[in-house]
């Protein structure tokens, strides 16, 4: 059953009529995602930047922040 968290929902591919990928479809991407990884952390220059393998944060900032205390506000 599909949930809503955040303003965002939740759910199972199944449910949102997704098909699977094929093998050979899962590689490819894998290995698409591989070489963007390695582009994006050849061309930072300074060490104290971290590249995460997210391209996104869709929760920094909002009340699911693991890193926000429980008395801070927006």
């Amino acid at each position: 059953m599909s949930k809503e968290i955040a303003g965002r929902i939740f759910s199972t591919p199944q449910e949102a009529g997704v098909e699977p990928l094929t093998p050979e479809e899962l590689d490819k991407y894998k290995e698409k995602f591989k070489e963007a990884r390695q582009r994006l952390r050849s061309t930072i220059t300074d060490p104290d930047i971290i590249a995460g393998d997210k391209f996104y944060d869709d929760i920094s900032g909002t009340e699911f922040d693991p890193r926000r205390g429980k008395s801070d506000s927006l």
